[in-house]
């Protein structure tokens, strides 16, 4: 097992939030190379969990761009602006920076100033699939926007018996509904996430849950926590 040396200080919060403000930072160019993993645990709507790692690999700076290959070969890359630190996901996986700031697609992770009350809104898609009988699979892919606020600056949280203080806890909520037709009615849909930034190490815990009024999507749960010595 491949373990974080938590001296390299990784990602997201720490790489931009004591950066300059002009996205400048000597610290990004330290995690060319760079591997740190996940443990993710899913549970679909019949309550089946599967564990599996997720592992980020960090490429070179290019200009205000941090890009990271994740295991499945998605690139996304991380930048600043004044309204806080994005994300984006690039298409074709292409390493082409040009007009990403202004791309449609970016999504704010983390807003400014980060303290308690910060709130921001951003869109996101739902991953529910619904079943029909024993061979039907859709999948709902429905757009919503979610409501983001930080909840705490200072939260604690354990991994694997270790304590890891002053975390960044952010809430997010969103729903949607959709009607799929007879002889269903209308279907909703909510989704809550909860994220934890840590100075250190980054991204340190994600939760997300979808729930749903239909016995025909149920409910789905998927957690990320990253593995630490």
């Amino acid at each position: 097992m491949k373990k974080i040396k938590t001296k390299y200080k990784l990602v997201f919060l720490l790489i931009f939030a004591i950066s300059s403000c002009d996205g400048n930072s000597n610290f990004l160019d330290k995690n060319k190379g760079e591997t740190i993993f996940y443990e993710i645990i899913f549970q679909n709507k019949e309550k089946k969990k599967s564990v599996y790692r997720q592992s980020y690999n960090f490429l070179s700076k290019d200009r205000d761009f941090l890009p990271v290959l994740k295991n499945n070969g998605e690139i996304i890359a991380f930048f600043q602006n004044e309204g806080g630190i994005s994300q984006i996901t690039l298409k074709n996986n292409s390493l082409k920076f040009n007009e990403l700031k202004e791309n449609e697609n970016s999504k704010v992770i983390l807003a400014f100033p980060i303290e308690k009350g910060t709130k921001w809104i951003t869109n996101d898609k739902t991953t529910l699939q619904m079943k029909l009988g024993y061979d039907r699979v859709y999948n709902t892919n429905l757009p919503l926007t979610l409501e983001n606020i930080i909840e705490k600056t200072n939260d604690t949280i354990s991994l694997n018996g270790r304590k890891i203080k002053n975390c960044v806890k952010i809430t997010s909520y969103g729903k949607t509904s959709f009607n799929p037709g007879p002889p269903l009615t209308s279907i909703d849909i909510e989704v809550f996430v909860v994220t934890w930034y840590s100075e250190s190490l980054g991204i340190v815990r994600y939760k997300r849950e979808e729930r749903s009024n239909s016995e025909t999507m149920g409910s789905i749960f998927y957690e990320k926590s990253i593995i630490v010595d």
